[in-house]
């Protein structure tokens, strides 16, 4: 796990189009704003797109870390509230599977970032090598998961895998594009029925994300929804998740 008494969040998810991506940098941006010294790191190393959730065109990325091109702080973007974002690559297949001497890099280079609260790891969806290990690597593992039957399914897929690859027992879930809370929790003791009838791991229910519309208006404009819907239905929705993070 990444040091310098930091929180490392992973974000993850058994499916994709399940809002993951979108919920680690509105995530990030939220804890910035309320003072936490804060990363995101694009772990999707393939086909990352961090830096287009903030708008922004990098000129180097972890894969410039990871060839020995780039030092990490000439990597990093500032974002805004003061967080700091770790871009990745996008279309190069032979990230998708990172040998232990790219870790060993990759993780070396984290190590000397700044003192900071929270290094925010978005992982590609699945459970790919990667993902498990940067899973793996993390302090607290959150699930996203939607009423898709998919998600739902590939949800249990990845808990399953990460208790079994990685020894751990306690995964966090957050409940994405439903209409109110009432069915977030009912969604959430579907996933727990089916965990608990085969897996030995222990699911927290962290919250949920209600349906907005302001969420795919900021995405096309490659804009942060909390930031610049403050009072979206969304953004009060995910200020508590952050709140009980930083209580």
């Amino acid at each position: 796990m990444v040091g310098n008494g930091s929180r490392t969040i992973a974000i993850t998810s058994g499916k994709g189009g399940v809002g993951k991506s979108s919920i680690a940098s509105n995530m990030a941006y939220l804890l910035g704003n309320r003072k936490r010294s804060t990363f995101i790191l694009d772990a999707d190393l393939s086909l990352g797109n961090i830096d287009i959730m903030f708008g922004m065109v990098p000129k180097f990325n972890v894969r410039d870390v990871i060839d020995g091109s780039r030092q990490m702080s000439e990597v990093i973007l500032e974002g805004p509230c003061g967080i700091r974002i770790i871009p990745a690559t996008s279309g190069v297949s032979e990230f998708s599977h990172l040998d232990e001497e790219g870790r060993m890099i990759l993780m070396s280079s984290l190590s000397t970032l700044p003192k900071h609260d929270f290094l925010i790891v978005d992982t590609s969806a699945g459970i790919s090598s990667n993902v498990v290990y940067f899973n793996a690597m993390s302090h607290d593992i959150f699930v996203v998961v939607t009423p898709d039957p998919a998600s739902i399914t590939d949800s249990y897929a990845m808990v399953k895998v990460l208790s079994t690859k990685t020894g751990r027992k306690d995964f966090n879930i957050i409940i994405n594009m439903v209409r109110e809370e009432k069915e977030a929790l009912e969604l959430f003791r579907k996933v727990v029925g089916v965990t608990d009838r085969f897996l030995d791991v222990y699911l927290n229910y962290f919250g949920y994300i209600p349906l907005d519309q302001h969420v795919s208006i900021s995405t096309r404009k490659q804009r942060l929804w909390a930031e610049h819907f403050p009072d979206a239905v969304a953004t009060r929705a995910l200020a508590k998740i952050c709140d009980r993070l930083v209580s």
